[in-house]
């Protein structure tokens, strides 16, 4: 079966623990990063931070790129996927861009 690979911009808030090592920006992106789906990532811009006891809400924007099994793979199913990771509290943007810029940071 063949991989289909979907690069998407897209926002979303991911729960950043606090005794997580490196910053914020780092841990929340190492929360992105565990998702199955997402094989690689850039672009990753703080959009907002909520302090919280045993966590932080960091809401970032970023580029993804995300490979799917499933040759229908729709913004819907992104969005699916995503909401799926452990820690990531709300998906609020979808949207899919070119594939074919050079990716900045591999993922693994």
């Amino acid at each position: 079966m063949a991989r289909q690979l979907r690069a998407v911009v897209v926002t979303l808030a991911v729960r950043v623990p606090v005794n997580a090592t490196g910053s914020l920006a780092d841990g929340a992106t190492r929360v992105v990063e565990r998702i199955d789906a997402v094989s690689h990532l850039e672009d990753v811009e703080v959009r907002g931070v909520q302090p919280g006891l045993n966590d932080t809400v960091v809401e970032l924007h970023v580029r993804a790129d995300l490979t799917f099994d499933d040759e229908g793979a729709d913004d819907a199913l992104v969005r699916r996927e995503l909401e799926g990771g452990v820690g990531v509290r709300r998906v609020d943007e979808v949207e899919t861009v070119d594939a074919e810029r050079t990716p900045v940071a591999e993922v693994g």
